[in-house]
């Protein structure tokens, strides 16, 4: 099974991915990927017991998720990945992890930040690591939920939306 989600949220586990995507989706695999939260196990734990009772969860290194045995339990399960930044898939890309389309799903206010949408703020460092990703050929799409309309990201990226 191809992988259902790949979707960068600052906020990771929460309502919009557990109900919103988890209910359309349906997921019985989540990897988090993290090297940051992989050095907080406390945190972790947190995130892994957020997730839908119907799904396993995993904080997962990006040398971890580049493992043939990550891609393999992506495509035996119902799997999404999720990202607190920008940076972890574009990683992930780099290594060969065979991402074909991101979901930019919450990114949100911070200092330097910029709107790009009312729940899509990026300064000039995510701007040119998403460039970097669309330029690797991943497709970007801006969507906070499946029942919303999805955006393509790269207009937004280039300054006219």
């Amino acid at each position: 099974m191809p992988l259902l989600l790949a979707r960068i949220d600052d906020r990771l586990i929460h309502g919009q991915v557990v109900h919103g995507w988890g209910g359309t989706l349906r997921p019985t695999w989540i990897g988090i990927v993290s090297d940051a939260l992989t050095r907080e196990p406390a945190r972790a734990a947190l995130y892994v017991f957020a997730a839908p009772e119907e799904s396993r969860a995993e904080v997962i290194s990006i040398p971890e998720a580049l493992r043939e045995s990550t891609l393999q339990t992506i495509r035996a399960e119902r799997s999404f990945l999720l990202f607190p930044s920008v940076l972890e898939p574009l990683r992930l890309k780099e290594g060969g992890f065979p991402l074909e389309e991101v979901n930019v799903g919450g990114l949100h206010h911070a200092p330097g930040k910029s709107a790009v949408l009312p729940y899509v703020y990026l300064d000039q460092g995510d701007r040119e690591k998403l460039l970097a990703l669309s330029r690797l050929g991943v497709r970007l799409v801006a969507q906070d939920l499946p029942t919303n309309p999805a955006h393509p990201l790269e207009p937004f990226l280039q300054g006219t939306p």
